[in-house]
């Protein structure tokens, strides 16, 4: 690995700016798109997953365009631009931006407003820095490690929630052909009307994480989510006060594919023996904690 990268907190604040320029572009790039200009990457069994549409590569180009003209030395992880097996190859101490250009893309193609834009930005393979922006609904989520987390600028904070009877849990349910995963969806799901106040499946896993985040909900986990759906979440759930671990209650590993997000400690331990874990295949060898 290279040596340790060094940065200012004014860098961190020169590369929010630039971030939230780029973002608020990429979403009026969104909103002008034709939706229904849309493909599939491979014959995977995860048919969510696989969706692509012409907007993602437009999007991505843009973001990562404008971040190598402002920052030389800025590395990528994007959701389009991955190697063809799927896997990152690399990941450096260098500042790196993870990318999702649309999350939710499902939603996007049926002309639901619940999808957005995710940036995570890493630096020594940790997240110091994430911006969320849903352009249909406007909501601009920011965080900088140790500063906070806003919405549209305005502070936000995790809500008081202690119990999963008194919770409003967000979940995502596959439809994909992948035969385990439906049955622990299943099972998870029982377990959840049993025990829970409300469900809610809006579609887009960063914004999930930030609605936790902003007290809009107060729980959500998932199985199978990709760092560039996570990075930039997961930062701003923790500033915001929450908590973000392994489903299992080990430590939280955004390379792992699995989170659940709580708006306290004890809600997290209360919701871990409703969820049905489900294997999945990392993004990148090496654990990469918070």
């Amino acid at each position: 690995m290279s040596s340790e990268y060094e940065y200012t907190e004014k860098d961190l604040d020169d590369f929010l700016e630039v971030g939230i320029k780029l973002i608020k572009e990429a979403g009026d790039i969104a909103k002008a798109a034709d939706r229904s200009k849309v493909s599939m990457k491979t014959d995977s069994l995860d048919y969510a997953s696989q969706v692509l549409t012409e907007t993602d590569q437009k999007v991505e180009k843009h973001l990562m365009t404008g971040l190598s003209k402002a920052f030389s030395d800025h590395k990528f992880i994007g959701e389009e631009s991955i190697s063809e097996n799927g896997c990152i190859d690399s990941f450096s101490n260098n500042p790196t931006w993870i990318i999702d250009p649309i999350d939710g893309t499902m939603n996007f193609i049926h002309n639901n407003p619940l999808f957005c834009t995710s940036m995570g930005l890493t630096i020594n393979r940790r997240i110091v820095l994430g911006i969320v922006y849903c352009p249909m609904i406007d909501q601009l989520f920011t965080a900088i490690k140790g500063k906070g987390a806003h919405l549209n600028g305005e502070v936000i904070h995790v809500s008081e929630c202690r119990s999963p009877s008194k919770a409003m849990v967000i979940c995502e349910v596959s439809c994909g052909k992948n035969e385990l995963k439906k049955e622990a969806n299943v099972e998870t799901m029982k377990n959840l009307l049993k025990n829970v106040q409300a469900i809610r499946c809006p579609g887009p896993a960063a914004l999930d994480m930030c609605w936790v985040g902003a007290g809009f909900a107060d729980s959500f986990f998932h199985f199978g989510i990709h760092c560039w759906d996570m990075a930039a979440g997961a930062i701003i759930i923790r500033e915001a006060g929450g908590v973000i671990l392994d489903p299992s209650g080990s430590e939280f590993d955004f390379m792992g594919r699995s989170c659940l997000c709580a708006s306290s400690n004890e809600l997290a331990e209360g919701m871990q023996p409703l969820i049905v874990p489900f294997k999945v295949d990392r993004d990148f060898p090496d654990v990469c904690p918070f």
